[in-house]
């Protein structure tokens, strides 16, 4: 699965502007939690303004109209609605010329004996959920089934029968998030993965001291690697979610249900209090200043995973991935 959604714009039309007001928040909600899992770029077809201004949400009712009345505004909401807006990314076309030079010209799919949505066929092709409106009959279910033909490599053609997870609504994100998660981590094989594409993976994270270091030259094995890709993807989940009514500040039972099966604790007083101990787990964050990562994972083997929740910026610095500090 590539770290994309494909933005089905064949959803529209909305029936009037109001559906519009009401539904445009929580697509904007399920854009974000689908960075915070890795899909990070939402595919757009070249048909659509890139900026999304001019994209026609409902009878003369574009996406600046929303923006401006959002705007114009007083209430927090919808400010931070904008500004969740403007973090997202997005890319057109849907194919590149990699793509077309893998012959994608030569992949078909057909929906109700229909071969012209070409959302569905861009997410068949980059193995991508769809993200588009609650409007009507057929984007109100999740999967859609596509039938999709193309040449395999012998030259021959091949059919065959496909779902495509459909993010139409908050509950269906919330359904496919952990296995989409699952299937993501799964596929990272090594720390220097993680590291090389750790704005991608992990957006709510900044590694820093010797975690960098620790993951380019990660040698401990697959065991301990899944566990510390089970460690950094809760503390991502929880960036997401910081700041919510039932997150307000950072604590250790937070993590638990956002899928974290290890122990985590704070150090001993007698370790904070001696000097020596103490340095040991202190690290410079990229501003230059320097911190305690008394915060930590317990994982298999005796390693430990160092961290610390920045309240202000409300990201989680990781700087230390490895065997047990000392104790004494």
């Amino acid at each position: 699965m590539t770290s994309c959604l494909v933005f089905n714009h064949h959803s529209l039309p909305f029936d009037s502007p109001e559906k519009v007001d009401e539904a445009v928040p929580d697509f904007l909600k399920m854009c974000l939690k689908a960075k915070n899992i890795g899909l990070g770029t939402i595919l757009v077809d070249e048909s659509i303004d890139k900026d999304w201004f001019r994209l026609e949400l409902s009878g003369r009712y574009f996406w600046q109209d929303w923006h401006n009345k959002m705007l114009s505004g007083e209430d927090g909401t919808a400010k931070d609605q904008i500004r969740a807006f403007r973090s997202i990314v997005t890319r057109q076309p849907f194919f590149s010329m990699e793509d077309i030079e893998n012959f994608v010209d030569l992949f078909e799919v057909s929906f109700n004996d229909d071969t012209s949505f070409e959302a569905l066929r861009a997410a068949a092709w980059h193995d991508a959920p769809l993200a588009g409106f609650p409007t009507r009959s057929p984007w109100l279910v999740s999967p859609i089934h596509v039938s999709v033909t193309q040449l395999d490599p012998d030259g021959e053609i091949r059919k065959s029968l496909l779902e495509l997870i459909n993010f139409y609504a908050p509950g269906v994100f919330e359904q496919h998030s952990r296995a989409l998660l699952e299937k993501r981590n799964d596929s990272i094989r090594s720390g220097r993965v993680i590291f090389h594409e750790r704005e991608t993976l992990f957006p709510g994270l900044i590694f820093c001291g010797k975690a960098p270091q620790q993951l380019r030259n990660w040698s401990s094995g697959h065991i301990v690697l899944d566990q510390v890709k089970e460690a950094l993807t809760a503390l991502n989940q929880f960036c997401g979610v910081w700041g919510d009514d039932d997150f307000a500040a950072y604590h250790h039972d937070a993590l638990k249900p956002l899928g974290l099966n290890h122990e985590v604790s704070g150090e001993s007083s007698t370790v904070l209090n001696n000097p020596r101990l103490r340095a040991e787990r202190e690290f410079w964050l990229p501003c230059g200043q320097k911190e305690v990562f008394q915060n930590h994972v317990k994982l298999n083997n005796g390693f430990r995973l160092h961290f610390f929740p920045e309240p202000g910026s409300k990201k989680i610095y990781v700087g230390y991935i490895g065997p047990h500090l000392k104790l004494k």
